[in-house]
């Protein structure tokens, strides 16, 4: 029975909205080979690893709004999926997690390519993980949908795994009308009295938005007089009145007794400052979506983001929070950080704010979590709307970038990743799906080690100092290649294929420009 239990499985995990499978073929998951072979209506795509599977399938997920499939077979291939398993959660970017597995027992014994219990492994960071033996057990499923988070499945094949004739599926995805929860945690009115009580100089900080939220939470931002920060998977650094002269002026402005409370809309905060408010007595005030987690170990309380606006506008209309001389002082320092970057042009500061300027009208931008997406926060001193920001936030440091960047490739925009030279090589493996996806251009900062830690710690260890090329890479996988040292040199150029662009900037300018910009902030 088992291919009649792999095609049960998948039809139906097609009427529950998955249309994407990113198959990772092995021994084990033979039935969902030669089903998914022979069934049409499907996005099949394979992979030959599944850790860059799983990232891939959290872009697709993004990209798409419906969760996407990931199959493995047995053994430690299912481990490999984790870190994209927890990545999912804390984006909540839900996914269905099949993984074929040997009859139940054998695990228990040692048996070869059988862990002990592949349910423990996905446990936390899961709606429910079941195992599925035969098809009434499939009946588990009927309370699972989307909004729930991701389902783990592991399906137990006993040999003959090809065990009748392979039917041929012509399958048509439901469509799902959003991933997230309709219910909500509630939120008292007693803490959003306290928290104004002792809060009328508030800072809005907002970190990365999801498409529903964009637009009212710009309304908002529009009639709001305070300070405002807006970082880049907000989609909102046209905001008129927000600061523009880098995460430094926050720092600067709590110092400075400018603001005396902050309101997080969106996301967990990248900024050094989010995590700075461990340290101090602000009063925080979360507005977001689902998981709700705050990111913060203080107290803080949380309340879903849409369904408070109307009551944070209406509290934010009774404040006159008088921010005029930080306004004055950032719009000042931006001018002088400007000039600073045109004193650097070797930096890596300049070389990606010269990307930044020569990108076409309404690209999508994949911002890597190390430097490239501070530094782009950094020099977003201009007011625009050309871009379409994403990143990989959660827990994550640099694990799956390219296969996530891929997965959420369009082909109805230009689709642009910035990584740093240790992101790109703990990935390379996710380059296997290039010509699989929409064109694509992938551009990695080589500054030839870790120096974001550079500005954290003097110990060179920190770095993984290296003089790698990325030329022989873009040879293996077939890509277009371009090299610059100097961004004079650059020109946009279209390209109809998966093109790798390596930028070396000067180390050297890059710390003489970091250490000008500290210098505008003495003593923050």
């Amino acid at each position: 029975m088992n291919i009649s239990l792999a095609s049960r499985i998948i039809t139906d995990l097609t009427h529950r909205g998955v249309k994407t499978f990113c198959l990772c073929p092995g021994g084990r998951s033979a039935p969902f080979v030669e089903v998914l072979s022979q069934s049409k209506g499907l996005e099949i795509l394979s992979f030959f690893e599944e850790r860059s599977a799983c990232f891939f399938a959290l872009g697709r997920t993004k990209r798409d709004l419906c969760p996407t499939a990931v199959i493995t077979t047995s053994g430690t291939a299912v481990a490999e999926l984790l870190p994209g398993v927890i990545e999912s959660h804390y984006n909540h970017l839900p996914l269905v997690l099949i993984t074929a597995d040997r009859p139940f027992g054998y695990g228990k014994k040692g048996a070869p390519q059988t862990l002990k219990d592949p349910l423990e492994i996905f446990t936390p960071y899961t709606a429910f993980s079941v195992n599925i033996f035969e098809i009434n057990d499939l009946h588990q499923l009927k309370n699972w949908s989307a909004e729930k988070g991701s389902v783990h499945l592991n399906v137990a094949f006993d040999i003959p795994l090809v065990d009748e004739s392979i039917p041929s599926l012509n399958l048509s995805p439901s469509s799902l009308p959003s991933l997230y929860p309709k219910k909500f945690m509630k939120t008292s009115d007693s803490k959003w009295e306290n928290f104004f009580h002792s809060c009328q100089k508030p800072l809005l900080l907002v970190g990365e938005l999801k498409k529903e939220e964009v637009e009212s939470v710009q309304t908002l931002l529009e009639n709001y007089s305070g300070a405002i920060f807006t970082e880049p998977l907000s989609q909102l650094q046209f905001i008129k009145n927000r600061l523009t002269s880098g995460e430094n002026i926050l720092t600067y402005a709590w110092n400075r007794k400018a603001i005396d409370g902050v309101i997080r809309l969106g996301g967990i905060p990248r900024t050094r400052f989010w995590r700075d408010l461990e340290k101090s007595s602000l009063p925080v005030l979360n507005l977001s979506s689902p998981p709700f987690y705050s990111g913060l170990y203080k107290d803080s309380f949380h309340s879903p983001l849409l369904k408070s606006l109307p009551s944070l506008s209406q509290h934010l209309s009774s404040l006159k929070p008088k921010c005029e001389d930080l306004k004055r002082t950032d719009q000042q320092l931006s001018k002088k950080w400007l000039e600073i970057l045109k004193l650097h042009p070797l930096s890596e500061p300049h070389w990606i704010w010269r990307l930044k300027q020569a990108l076409p009208q309404n690209s999508k931008v994949f911002l890597g979590n190390s430097l490239p997406i501070r530094v782009w926060d950094l020099v977003s001193l201009n007011r625009d709307t050309h871009c379409n920001i994403t990143g990989q936030g959660g827990v994550n440091g640099i694990d799956g970038l390219i296969s996530r960047f891929l997965g959420e490739c369009e082909s109805s925009q230009e689709n642009w990743a910035f990584l740093g030279d240790l992101s790109a090589l703990y990935d390379m493996q996710g380059l296997w799906i290039s010509h699989k996806v929409p064109p694509w251009t992938l551009v990695i900062i080589n500054n030839s080690g870790g120096q974001i830690f550079s500005r954290l710690h003097s110990n060179p260890a920190f770095l993984n100092q290296h003089s790698l090329s990325f030329a022989p890479l873009t040879k293996m996988w077939g890509l277009d290649y371009e090299f610059y040292s100097n961004p004079q040199e650059f020109h946009f150029t279209k390209t109809t294929k998966p093109r790798l662009i390596e930028i070396k900037p000067d180390n050297q300018a890059t710390t003489q420009c970091f250490q000008a910009y500290e210098s505008l902030f003495p003593g923050k």
